[in-house]
């Protein structure tokens, strides 16, 4: 997958199963590697941010880029960060 940086801020995301996720608001890059690390739904821009506060919105609020399945017009990955942790109920 490739796309220029630039290009995902604004995006909106989206699971798999089509739930509205939110908005790029900031990308985390791994310089040393290239490679995207994390799209987050929280701006770290213009803010003086705690150690904690980072970790908190990486947490909650941020897909780790192994996650995304496409990032075109729209940002398509496996599952909304606000769930992963709690438990889903089983199909019926």
């Amino acid at each position: 997958m490739s796309r220029k940086l630039s290009g995902l801020y604004g995006l909106d995301i989206y699971t798999e199963k089509a739930g509205y996720v939110g908005k790029v608001e900031d990308v985390i890059i791994n310089i040393e590697r290239g490679e995207i690390m994390w799209l987050s739904l929280k701006s770290f821009k213009n803010k003086p941010l705690l150690n904690e506060d980072i970790k908190q919105i990486l947490r909650e609020s941020s897909i780790p880029y192994t996650e995304v399945v496409q990032a075109g017009d729209i940002v398509i990955c496996k599952r909304n960060p606000k769930n992963i942790g709690k438990k889903q109920k089983p199909s019926e």
